[in-house]
């Protein structure tokens, strides 16, 4: 019984996607309530927006399906819709609106609806042909250069003593996959032979990187101690700083085009709405004072 509730409700979903909002021009009361609960009201607007917001499906499906529904049908779908503003009222008539941890997610998600509304309304606008692609890449080369990075493993162990020990066992073995696979206390990077990917200047923590940058690449570096533990340390290879072509930049350049629509955008923006900061607050944000800057 429950699964056909389910089904009904997700076909009546895909369903209502077949009404627009001319199909309202029609109603004389376009505004007045189908569905009361306590205090929440909902019209056929909003109604079909939700199901609309949900569904995502094919609205000539859904005109299809639609025309196939009965009353009883359409009745059980907003019955659901009343059993779920039912929770929503007697949540209120607790306060629970008034919690500040609800308030705080309920006044977020709604920023987030109204962000993606407006990027949804003005990335239209947006050109993102060959020819645009092409023209930014080569007005902003120097953003798309790979960095000089190194291919790097490491076993974490918790002590020195620890590290050590682990060094002893690969002079025996020279296996230092297997030896990070066994006893590296870093559960990402252990499953993969404590590969640590490229990692370029700025990824890692100071005694991490100084020592990737002085290793000899094949031999074994360490132990070096970080607020992490102690590190053997392996460097399979450098890579030299490149600068890439329009090819190899990839789906790079669609993203940099992007994020420079919405800095223009939002640069924009600023000079309407006026955006003020209390810099004395946010140093004692929540009574935890802000550490002083380091020299």
């Amino acid at each position: 019984m429950f699964a056909k509730k389910i089904i009904r409700l997700v076909i009546f979903t895909v369903l209502i996607m077949a009404f627009t909002l001319p199909a309202f021009a029609a109603d004389s009361s376009p505004n007045k309530p189908i569905l009361t609960v306590g205090s929440s009201t909902m019209n056929a607007q909003e109604i079909f927006q939700m199901l609309v917001s949900s569904a995502g499906g094919n609205e000539m499906m859904a005109a299809m399906i639609l025309s196939q529904s009965t009353l009883e049908e359409r009745t059980a779908l907003v019955q659901q819709m009343a059993d779920a503003l039912v929770f929503a009222e007697a949540a209120k008539a607790l306060g629970y609106d008034k919690n500040p941890d609800i308030a705080m997610q309920i006044k977020w998600q709604t920023t987030q609806l109204l962000v993606q509304a407006y990027f949804n309304a003005i990335s239209t606008k947006w050109d993102f042909s060959d020819t645009a692609l092409r023209k930014y890449y080569n007005a902003h080369k120097e953003e798309f250069v790979q960095a000089p990075a190194s291919r790097t493993r490491h076993i974490l162990s918790h002590t020195q003593q620890d590290s050590m020990n682990v060094a002893m066992k690969l002079l025996e073995t020279g296996d230092f996959e297997a030896a990070a696979l066994e006893y590296s206390r870093d559960p990402n990077s252990a499953r993969n032979g404590g590969d640590l990917g490229w990692v370029e200047k700025g990824m890692l923590v100071g005694p991490v990187e100084d020592a990737i940058e002085s290793a000899v690449p094949g031999s074994v570096t360490g132990p070096v101690q970080s607020d992490f533990g102690w590190h053997l340390i392996k460097v399979e290879e450098r890579r030299p700083e490149k600068q890439l072509s329009f090819e190899e930049a990839g789906d790079e350049v669609p993203q940099r085009l992007q994020r420079y629509y919405i800095d223009q955008e939002i640069q924009k923006l600023r000079k309407d709405f006026t955006v003020t900061v209390d810099t004395e607050a946010l140093e004692n944000l929540g009574g935890v004072p802000a550490p002083a800057p380091s020299k």
